[in-house]
């Protein structure tokens, strides 16, 4: 689809009859296995041949195909393609200008970022950009007062608000958006958990149906609004995912269902305090999460 969006540089001349040949392999899904470990870094070149820029690389969600591959039994597979793919894109790429990369899990530790020496990482425990993580407390305002529903204030903060990201208190802008779409038709329009199926849910749902009693007492204490405390490891990759019952918490952190409330240095490990975010979060602990556990 990339290569067919880009396919107006077939009709210049900076490219040779042989790039030409390979870029409409693409298109035609008639490329080799060699040629799509390099299909990004082929892509950059072209455009920067044609264009005399080095091009930008936007990543989204880097991690999905790694879930997928690894509940469907070709992780080593997947792997090893990214790895290839992301390489040769993000390391000895001569036409690269910068590259964003973004996903649920941190990237540094990942093996398919081995090759990789240049990497700034920005989590949600970091300061920098925390601002865009979500919508800030003043964007929500602005926006509830452009719409005339300044009166669904307290409201929405209930059930969207609640995000910690570096020292930054953020709304969640997905269920934000879809509120105020219905709010702003019928004043009376109730809150939903419009968050709650945008985005695949299996892995943590494969933890909570293998953990024990004693996380299951723990999700129960979140819902009735107490705090829990654990450690960091910003670095788990799905093959880490039932070494210890700690990634459960992590990854309930780290994708949004849980904020964190506070943190301190214990020996050299980081420990954060977490509780759930808002009402729409708790909504989904109560009908699904709990739901699986009790399966």
């Amino acid at each position: 689809m990339e290569f067919d969006r880009h396919k107006s540089v077939l009709g210049s001349n900076e490219l040779s009859e042989e790039e030409k040949k390979q870029f409409q392999r693409f298109i035609r899904k008639q490329a080799s296995d060699a040629e799509c470990f390099k299909a990004v870094k082929f892509l950059s070149r072209c455009l920067q041949k044609v264009y005399q820029k080095n091009v930008i690389i936007l990543l989204d969600e880097y991690d999905v195909p790694l879930e997928n591959a690894w509940f469907r039994g070709f992780y080593g597979k997947m792997i090893d393609f990214i790895r290839s793919l992301f390489e040769s894109a993000l390391k000895t790429n001569s036409s690269l200008e910068f590259a964003i990369i973004t996903g649920c899990l941190r990237i540094s530790k990942e093996s398919i970022f081995t090759g990789l020496n240049n990497l700034d990482i920005i989590s949600v425990l970091s300061g920098r950009y925390s601002e865009h993580f979500g919508f800030t407390v003043p964007e929500v305002e602005k926006m509830l007062q452009f719409y005339n529903i300044e009166e669904k204030k307290e409201e929405v903060k209930r059930w969207y608000d609640g995000y910690l990201f570096g020292n930054t208190e953020v709304y969640n802008p997905w269920s934000m958006i879809n509120y105020v779409k219905e709010a702003e038709n019928d004043i009376n329009a109730l809150p939903r958990p419009y968050w709650a199926n945008t985005s695949s849910n299996d892995i943590i749902r494969d933890m909570i149906e293998k953990a024990d009693a004693g996380v299951k007492q723990e999700l129960e204490a979140l819902i009735a609004g107490e705090y829990i405390e654990k450690p960091v490891h910003e670095d788990i990759t799905y093959e880490d995912i039932h070494s210890s019952q700690d990634n459960l918490w992590n990854f309930l952190f780290f994708t949004g269902y849980l904020k964190k409330v506070g943190e301190h240095m214990q020996a050299d490990t980081i420990y954060i305090v977490l509780a759930i975010p808002n009402a729409e979060i708790k909504y989904i602990y109560r009908n699904t999460i709990m739901d699986w556990f009790n399966r």
